[in-house]
């Protein structure tokens, strides 16, 4: 579905600077798919599913994606993104200084993924969603620390960084929250990692082209999204081609690494990578 297989089509979006070649991640070349984080794995026994038949199938990416899924989720490591619009800043008292720096596992049911450093600062990151989501005087759970105590927030000023205060409540009971949330830190000894997240949708709006449809009306207007993150401090030594789980957000597979070509400050590029689940091969949510 929303998919063309036509090599003078697919020669079209490359000509038309719709596409950045023929192994853009868009593609359904097998360039293309490898670039997305498709696993040769996950290929191979989508094929084999099919089976032996001369008939033409039309399907939803979602089967493909959720093998893959399968392959990928038992061993990729596990970070932490926090995207920069809207993000919040939550103090806490009882949290030391200098801050507390603990060894934790990337993946916590497979120990040859390693383990990364985690930095319990005073004051943490937190998204946006997150930040709206909680209540004063809530107690949430922050991932691989404890609970804690949100006890008031602040909007901050226009265009500035919504704050939050609280306490730590390490002796509460992580079952009894309902919201876990994860963090990043805020501290000079934590360099966090720029990243740049990509989202992507399909080049055709329409399932299906018919006979005599007009290819060119058919293509979709907007089919890549990028959303400006921070990542935890260990992401800054992944390699182009790593596939993450980016916690309580998506898989991501690495297309630059952070700092290439020499340059410091470039962000890591990293392409979400669909899960199978309903409209994951769609884009990001509401585009």
């Amino acid at each position: 579905m929303h998919t063309v297989l036509s090599k003078r089509k697919l020669l079209w979006f490359v000509q038309a600077g719709r596409v950045t070649g023929w192994d853009d991640p868009r593609f359904p070349t097998v360039r293309g798919v490898l670039r997305r984080g498709l696993t040769v794995q996950a290929l191979r026994e989508f094929i084999l599913a099919q089976g032996a038949s001369r008939n033409t199938t039309l399907q939803e990416w979602d089967k493909l994606w959720a093998i893959n899924r399968g392959v990928i989720d038992p061993v990729c490591p596990r970070h932490v993104a926090v995207p920069l619009a809207g993000a919040a800043r939550l103090t806490l008292a009882g949290a030391g200084e200098p801050p507390e720096v603990v060894e934790v596992p990337k993946h916590k049911k497979w120990a040859a993924a390693g383990t990364k450093q985690t930095t319990r600062s005073a004051r943490v990151w937190l998204a946006a969603a997150d930040a709206d989501a909680v209540a004063a005087g809530e107690e949430v759970t922050l991932m691989d620390w404890g609970n804690a105590v949100v006890e008031s927030k602040s909007p901050g000023a226009a265009g500035g960084t919504p704050e939050l205060a609280g306490r730590l409540h390490l002796e509460g009971s992580v079952k009894a929250t309902k919201l876990k949330l994860t963090w990043l830190p805020d501290h000079p000894s934590a360099p966090l990692t720029p990243l740049t997240l990509v989202d992507l949708g399909p080049l055709l709006s329409k399932k299906k082209l018919d006979e005599g449809d007009d290819f060119e009306a058919a293509v979709a207007p907007t089919t890549r999204w990028e959303t400006p993150a921070l990542g935890d401090p260990a992401m800054a030594a992944l390699a182009k081609g790593d596939v993450v789980q980016l916690e309580r957000v998506g898989y991501f597979i690495v297309d630059e690494p952070a700092g290439a070509g020499g340059d410091a400050s470039k962000p890591a590029v990293l392409i979400r990578v669909p899960d199978g689940k309903k409209g994951s091969f769609m884009g990001p949510p509401g585009a």
